[in-house]
């Protein structure tokens, strides 16, 4: 091979490489930042049955997964405070090890609660009860960028509350 071979191969590849650098520059960010916290050596859908000690297909019956967000589907509890808690518990754990998201919007939590049918009457009030001691608020009460998060207690509660659910 001379040296013009060598070049033109050289040329080729770095042609080819400037073309999978545009392509990767049309996805954007968010995107991108997503199917990172997915992909890799262990993925939520896997990380959150080991967590927890439960079936993948267990957690496919609890949760269902879209593409950056999920609804709570099988829930319980005696009462609307108790199912405010409960599902509240499930979103917080579920997007911690599913999607790597520490902090999750007042407004995730209401959309699920709404989704399996309780009142948001008294949402504030049920949220109100279960913290700091289960979880943690930041920001201002009703407004749109308060976040939620667990404490270690609260992890532990939504844990053992994902198994009586995948197994109940």
């Amino acid at each position: 091979m001379t040296l013009e071979d060598e070049i033109t191969e050289i040329k080729k590849k770095l042609a080819e490489h400037d073309k999978r650098i545009q392509q990767l520059e049309k996805i954007p960010v968010k995107e991108i930042k997503l199917a990172e916290r997915l992909i890799g050596s262990k993925n939520g859908l896997t990380r959150l049955p080991e967590k927890a000690g439960v079936s993948e297909e267990n957690i496919k019956k609890v949760y269902d997964l879209e593409h950056n967000s999920f609804t709570i589907v099988k829930i319980f509890g005696e009462d609307d405070r108790e199912k405010t808690k409960n599902t509240t518990l499930l979103v917080l754990l579920g997007y911690k090890y599913i999607f790597g998201n520490d902090e999750v919007l007042s407004q995730e939590i209401r959309r699920n609660v709404a989704e399996n049918k309780i009142p948001l009457d008294n949402f504030s009030t049920h949220l109100k009860q279960i913290t700091p001691s289960l979880i943690r608020r930041k920001g201002k009460m009703r407004s749109p960028k308060t976040t939620y998060r667990l404490t270690t207690l609260g992890e532990a509660n939504a844990k053992d509350l994902l198994k009586k659910t995948c197994t109940g």
